[in-house]
């Protein structure tokens, strides 16, 4: 009696627990069959259009409009998160599809038919196993190129080989079993044997494998787009909008947090679908401890990123002390030194590594300019205008090398011989014919005229160095600035106060200039104290440092503009309407005002307004988006098929827009006028990479975007011959005009002041009514620094950074 009542408890327990298991069944299928019409009905259920910018909305809080806020270009985050779900669960779930189908089907056949080609498949899967998955599909992604498809494909390159072996496994186990042998005996095929008596018997293992490894897809192809190799914007999808939102994370978190939740849920509920799923398909199998360590290792790794992020949010405090000068170190970070910027290392004679020269510490010019961008002597004491070739420049006499050498004019002379001979720019530049030194000064004879030549000198290129030291093998060089130079690497210089400095003595021993690209990190290394200053940090970084005790801030107008060259190589760009439609619909005070956070002014033409042929005395088209339409219409671009986008002959008007990351505001640029151009009919490819050069080569683009200083010597010369005249060095979009040609003929060969700004005003008024060039904002730098540093000062020539007189005070 005893033995039936145990049994009867026995199974009405476990149909409790079938019954409990079907329960969680059903009920996480029906959340996730919720979470996929959610996704699929997207563009029908949001309130708001995910893809359609307002910047007088941008990053408002959640409130009863915005639930969730919104983002950094006004666009609603509720329905950029709905939207986002259609993009990331389904090409999850593609994904999925792709390597169960697949890998399943080459392990059936791997393990039905064994032999030769059953072991190569398997080696070469071993091979794709050996690498860690998401290193591998990251390298494939990098090479393939950014884009969701890429990123699917990259994925899928390694995640086969699972379901592979899984299948294969487990055909080995039934093969021989006896009703396989009699479907042979029956005289079925290999194949019917194969998907009729083989594969629904081995399904179950494999359709719980590929549910648990939805969320797992997710989260990877997330993780590619959050690394700028998925989904590119603007497209809706929750890794890339995580991407978009991290700068922000400390003062809008609800642009990161709204799809860091969304992928939780997500992946959660997959997760747990495919949990029940094995229940339902296996119920003898028992929970094992492993699953039980593997719930609690995740438990514990939510609870060590909640405090890894916790740790983020929060600075260090550092303690007081009085050091010497020998003992005081300065740690700087900066976006601005890296391999992407071409000025990796000290040899100013080499590409844009000057900027670095200068800017560091290590080297000095023979002029330079104030705080006004005014002509000011530095290595030089004066300079002689001897006729309209010859310029006669006398040297001090109490300057030396750091290596102790006296700089002479003989030294003057070949350095500034070893750069028109090696450098890129330098010799079309300067037009020099020869230079003869005598003692403590230097005479240059030009082959042209060249009036600008004293402020070409002051450009980074024109550092003075002492070529008998040479150049190291890691481009080391010896100057004459306040620093030398003591390790240099692509990511970091370290410098040591040259104490016999002829300006004086240094009050910092040690200056540790470091490489950090990523403005995030930048942002928390200064607020950690890993770094004493940093320049190049976001723009919603830096309210978190103004009206803070802690912190100073140095800014300074420059004349970095954001600028756009149209390449009138490409057959679109060809056509005048087509580029004055574009130059209207830019919003440059949207960008420059919310964007930017009014770190910049709206640009009108190249120069800003601090100088006399800068500023508005120039006119472009200005903002007008129905100008732009009518502009196009006149010209025959009409939407015919109402899909937004403006055809003629067959053609769309869809732009490459070609840009790269290492400026934060280009991609940002990149997104603003992909908004504003499709409301006038212009689709925008957008291509952020710092790969450009690849595709400047190769001519795949119909916009450059860049940003570039237009006039770090004081005088318009140096951007008209680098930019707008035949064959010059960053005419991007091969931009020939008869009048421009003439008129830069002439500020070639005047000297005036008034005239050489006259021409400048009628040149770039003359680019901006070809819409040759649309230009954007320019640039308002800022340093931001420990309250202890003085001496670090943002100028306006974005030149000098590390001088003698930088000071640390703990």
């Amino acid at each position: 009696m005893e033995v039936t009542e145990r049994t009867a408890i026995r199974v009405r327990t476990r149909k409790i627990k079938k019954n409990h298991t079907m329960t969680k069944f059903y009920l996480f299928l029906t959340l996730v069959i919720i979470l996929l019409l959610v996704a699929a009905l997207a563009p029908q259920i949001v309130s708001y259009d995910p893809y359609a910018q307002d910047l007088m909305q941008a990053l408002q809080p959640p409130s009863p409009e915005h639930p969730l806020g919104t983002d950094r270009y006004g666009r609603d985050m509720l329905s950029r998160v709905i939207m986002g779900g259609q993009t990331t669960i389904y090409s999850a779930l593609l994904l999925v599809a792709i390597i169960t189908g697949f890998g399943t089907l080459v392990g059936l056949f791997c393990g039905y038919q064994g032999g030769k080609i059953d072991s190569f498949i398997m080696r070469v899967s071993d091979v794709f196993l050996a690498f860690p998955g998401m290193v591998f599909a990251i390298a494939v992604a990098g090479i393939l190129g950014g884009g969701l498809i890429n990123a699917v494909v990259a994925l899928a390159c390694i995640s086969w080989p699972k379901f592979a072996r899984l299948a294969r496994g487990q055909v080995l186990a039934i093969k021989n079993m006896p009703y396989i042998a009699a479907a042979r005996l029956s005289g079925s095929g290999s194949i019917k044997i194969i998907f009729k008596h083989i594969l629904p018997n081995i399904i179950g293992p494999i359709l719980v494998t590929a549910t648990l490894d939805i969320g797992t897809m997710m989260m990877e192809l997330a993780g590619l787009s959050f690394l700028g190799l998925g989904a590119m914007p603007p497209i809706a999808e929750w890794g890339s909008m995580m991407s978009e939102g991290r700068s922000m994370l400390q003062t809008s978190p609800w642009v990161i947090l709204a799809p860091g939740c969304a992928i939780f849920i997500s992946v959660t509920l997959f997760n747990l679908l495919g949990d029940t799923v094995r229940d339902v398909l296996d119920p003898k199998t028992k929970r094992k401890k492993g699953v039980e360590m593997k719930v609690k290792s995740k438990i514990l790794a939510v609870l060590l990123t909640t405090t890894l992020v916790g740790g983020m949010l929060t600075g260090c405090a550092g303690s007081t002390s009085t050091k010497s000068a020998e003992e005081k170190v300065f740690n700087y970070g900066t976006v601005a030194y890296s391999v992407g910027n071409s000025n990796v290392g000290m040899n100013p004679h080499e590409s844009y590594i000057g900027w670095s020269t200068l800017r560091y510490g290590v080297g000095e010019t023979l002029f330079k300019f104030n705080e006004k961008m005014e002509l000011e002597p530095w290595l030089a004491k004066d300079y002689e205008q001897i006729d309209d070739y010859t310029v006669k420049i006398n040297l001090r006499d109490d300057v030396t090398f750091s290596n102790g050498k006296k700089m002479t004019g003989e030294a003057v002379k070949a350095c500034f011989d070893n750069l028109i001979a090696v450098h890129d720019r330098a010799p079309k530049d300067l037009q020099i014919k020869s230079i003869t030194a005598d003692g403590q000064s230097i005479t240059i004879v030009s082959d042209n005229k060249v009036p600008a030549l004293v402020n070409y000198l002051c450009d980074p290129y024109g550092c003075i160095i002492d070529m008998e030291a040479g150049v190291t093998a890691d481009k080391n060089v010896v100057g004459t600035g306040p620093y030398v130079a003591k390790n240099i690497t692509e990511t970091e210089i370290n410098l040591e106060a040259n104490n016999d400095y002829w300006g004086g003595k240094p009050k910092v021993g040690k200056v540790n200039i470091k490489s950090i690209v990523d403005g995030d990190t930048l942002t928390m290394a200064l607020q950690s104290g890993e770094i004493d200053a940093a320049q190049g940090l976001p723009y919603a970084s830096l309210e978190l440092f103004q009206n803070n005790d802690d912190f100073t801030i140095s800014s300074t107008n420059t004349s970095r503009v954001y600028q756009a060259a149209l390449n009138y190589d490409s057959a679109v760009i060809k056509d005048d309407a087509v580029r004055k439609a574009m130059a209207m619909s830019m919003d440059k005070d949207g960008f420059t005002t919310v964007l930017l956070k009014g770190n910049g002014t709206p640009a009108v033409g190249p120069f800003p307004a601090n100088f006399t042929f800068g500023g508005d005395v120039v006119k472009d088209t200005g903002y007008d988006i129905d100008g732009a339409k009518k502009v196009l219409e006149a010209a025959g671009w009409i939407d015919s098929d109402g899909d937004g986008i403006r055809e003629k002959n067959g053609q769309k008007l869809s732009i490459k827009w070609l840009t790269y990351t290492s400026r934060q505001e280009l991609p940002l640029l990149a997104e603003s006028v992909q908004a504003t151009y499709k409301q006038a009919g212009i689709d925008v490819q957008v291509n952020a990479t710092d790969s450009y050069k690849d595709f400047l080569k190769a001519g795949d683009y119909d916009v450059f975007a860049n940003a570039f200083v237009t006039a770090p010597t004081g005088d318009p010369q140096y951007y008209f011959t680098t930019h707008v005249v035949d064959n010059s060095d960053y005419n991007r979009g091969h931009y020939h005009s008869d009048k421009v040609e003439a008129l830069v003929a002439q500020l070639r060969s005047e000297f005036d002041t008034e005239k050489r700004a006259t021409l400048a005003v009628s040149i770039a008024q003359q680019v901006l009514d070809d819409n040759a060039y649309i230009y954007a904002s320019h640039l308002k730098m800022s340093f931001v620094m420990k309250k202890g540093v003085t001496g670090f000062t943002a100028h306006p020539s974005d030149y000098y950074e590390i001088t003698a007189d930088l000071d640390i005070n703990e």
